[in-house]
């Protein structure tokens, strides 16, 4: 696997990662301990961080066209 093909693969991992952690029972009780229970901003948050791994997911995939392409 060529040097430049690990950037890509890193940022899809770490969108995955994003996107994924707002489900975890540790993520949701640290921020429920955060916001004081305030489900609104809870959600909010959560989707900011899916946000944030969709644009990650997409620049890899942009940087894997490219490289491939």
């Amino acid at each position: 696997m060529s040097p430049m093909m690990i950037f890509p693969l890193f940022l899809l991992a770490a969108g995955i990662l994003v996107m994924v952690q707002p489900r975890t029972k540790r993520w949701q009780s640290r921020m429920n301990a955060h916001f004081q229970g305030d489900e609104r901003r809870i959600k909010q948050r959560a989707n900011t961080f899916f946000l944030l791994g969709l644009g990650f997911l997409f620049a890899g995939f942009a940087y894997l066209f490219r490289l491939v392409g």
